[in-house]
């Protein structure tokens, strides 16, 4: 079986509809993670979209978004990636709401993934993308 193609760990998608809180994500990564190159996207069809173009190692995600969810845009970028072999990124979701079952069960079941409650705090923000970016 053909190795994994990696994802490019340092390679950040920031994706949230609100303008304000995409703005301050994209800041304040930028800022406290130097070595890293943060994009942003407003749907998730523009996350499906960036996807295509650059294998993000981490993706920050708002989890109800319109055009496309963050749920349906995690499914359908894990999905890329076994039918391209590559390594699927890490998925922060980030929601002010209760995340749903399957959500959950998706971070339960793999630890590269977690669910932040908005409002998000820098320091948990960028705690969570170091462990990810690591390496």
């Amino acid at each position: 079986m053909a190795e994994l193609k990696p994802s490019r760990k340092h390679r950040i998608l920031v994706a949230d509809d609100d303008a304000e809180i995409r703005e301050m994500f994209q800041l304040v990564l930028s800022c406290d993670l130097p070595d890293c190159r943060v994009d942003v996207a407003v749907n998730g069809a523009e996350v499906i979209e960036a996807f295509r173009d650059v294998h993000f190692g981490t993706i920050v995600m708002d989890v109800r978004m319109p055009v496309i969810d963050g749920e349906e845009a995690f499914h359908r970028i894990r999905e890329m990636c076994k039918e391209g072999n590559t390594e699927s990124p890490s998925f922060i979701f980030c929601t002010g709401y209760d995340p749903p079952h399957s959500l959950e069960n998706v971070v339960a079941e793999n630890p590269s993934h977690c669910i932040l409650r908005k409002p998000v705090e820098p320091d948990t923000l960028v705690e969570a993308l170091k462990i990810r970016t690591a390496n």
